[in-house]
């Protein structure tokens, strides 16, 4: 049987090992950029495991003295790790449950710092405990803080505080309204706030003047009309013998003295 030989064109044939010889060079290029990009990738995360981008400080705005290592020991964070791995929303939810902090925005720095910036609660108020000493409340009603006794510049509620830090004192609500609301011109007249569950379906607000004379607001409406009319009534009527300035009807305070004081004020 007769062999046959094909006879290849020689430019034919060297068009064949160009495309050969291009395929193998593309190839490489594709085997050293995958490499490249893999020593890369596996380089940075060597940094970021390393002392170069780890946690080296905690810096803390809005707190002084003690409560800077309150918020740092809050945050859970440990100097040494990962920034990478820190979990901030954790952080700062940690933080904003210590009961003195209404929030707290937890930020990293590279290459090593995270700051929180705590907003504080703002104390309106004491309640006393009923051993001597007293709780500090915000302008919601939360306790943020304990003092010794209840020798303070704050308004005092006269309300027994009750359980933990941090939780709302809900018998105290109905007088931050008024605590709020007091001009500083009668500042000077008021000894204590309290409230009176009892004689009313609704709680009743009372302000304990300096002396013995007791000023009643009634229910929790109308508070600017009322103190307004009690300035009033302290600044032009004599107060000798005072004993209670009913301002339940804003419009018209009633005005009781000695020894009248001894006789119950009718129902409103």
């Amino acid at each position: 049987m007769a062999t046959v030989t094909a006879r290849i064109d020689p430019r034919l044939r060297q068009r064949r090992i160009a495309v050969r010889r291009a395929e193998g060079r593309r190839r490489l290029r594709i085997l050293l950029v995958a490499l490249g990009v893999a020593a890369v990738v596996a380089g940075a995360y060597a940094i970021t495991r390393s002392a170069l981008l780890d946690l080296d400080r905690i810096e803390v705005d809005g707190a002084v003295g003690s409560e800077v290592a309150e918020v740092t020991a809050a945050t859970g964070l440990e100097l040494g790790a990962p920034l990478t791995d820190l979990d901030l929303d954790a952080a700062g939810d940690a933080v904003t449950a210590l009961p003195w902090v209404a929030s707290a925005d937890v930020v990293r720095s590279w290459p090593g710092t995270v700051t929180v910036d705590v907003r504080r609660r703002i104390p309106i108020a004491l309640l006393p405990t009923g051993d001597g000493g007293g709780i500090v409340i915000d302008t919601e009603g939360v306790a943020i803080a304990r003092t010794p006794n209840t020798i303070t510049e704050l308004p005092v509620i006269t309300v027994t505080a009750a359980g933990e830090l941090g939780e709302v004192q809900d018998f105290a609500l109905p007088a931050l309204p008024v605590v709020e609301a007091v001009p500083a011109d009668l500042v000077p007249w008021i000894e204590t706030y309290g409230i009176d569950y009892e004689r009313a379906e609704e709680a009743e607000l009372v302000i304990d003047l300096v002396g013995s004379a007791v000023a009643e607001l009634g229910v929790g409406t109308d508070i600017e009309a009322k103190l307004e009319s009690l300035r009033a009534v302290l600044g032009r009527v004599d107060r000798d013998g005072i004993c209670l300035i009913d301002l339940r009807v804003a419009e018209l305070p009633v005005v009781r003295r000695e020894p009248d004081c001894d006789v119950a004020p009718p129902a409103s």
